[in-house]
């Protein structure tokens, strides 16, 4: 129950309105506390209008994934003032992380969305997003917290109106029907 309670903290309650954006999201936990996050953070100062965006996932459940998350939700809340680009958030947060998962990891995507439509994107591991129906081509790199030196590169998609831009975690492919067959894509 503690563990639930924390993690409900660490999910926005409530989405930030993002002029020309339409945002919606889901969070279902499965029967035990699990280790999937995400934050929605608009920027100001050099950002200005721009708005971070941060999808993951802790190896494990309950509340040590539930900590680790807590752990993870608030460095991105301290580096999106002073190290909002995706690549460089990774990379601070896998320094942070590294040594302290007990032969855990998480995965990872961060993005950097401009009132333009640009959006500039990470990835730590973590499934790559859907455009349209089209997977994103993000290069590979390693979960946080496994190797501390490791570099993440960034992509930049461009938005354009009417377009349809998901983000998940591996749970939705892992769902099981009541008969237990893998719902996947």
């Amino acid at each position: 129950q503690n563990a639930r309670e924390l993690q409900q903290i660490l999910v926005p309650e409530t989405l930030p309105a993002i002029p020309g954006f339409t945002l919606t999201s889901a969070y279902r936990p499965a029967q035990e506390v699990g280790g999937d996050f995400f934050q929605i953070i608009p920027l100001d100062g050099a950002e200005q209008g721009s708005t971070l965006i941060v999808l993951g996932d802790v190896s494990g459940k309950g509340l040590k994934a539930a900590m680790t998350v807590s752990l993870i939700v608030g460095a991105v809340r301290a580096l999106a003032r002073f190290a909002p680009q995706p690549a460089q958030m990774l990379a601070e947060i896998n320094q942070r992380l590294h040594g302290r998962l007990q032969d855990g990891f998480a995965t990872c995507i961060v993005l950097l969305l401009h009132p333009n439509g640009s959006c500039v994107l990470s990835s730590a591991g973590h499934p790559a997003p859907f455009l349209n129906q089209r997977e994103v081509e993000l290069p590979g790199a390693l979960p946080l917290g496994i190797e501390s030196t490791t570099h993440y590169q960034q992509v930049t998609v461009q938005l354009h109106e009417g377009d349809h831009f998901s983000l998940y975690t591996d749970g939705l492919l892992e769902a099981r029907s009541p008969a237990g067959e893998l719902y996947g894509f």
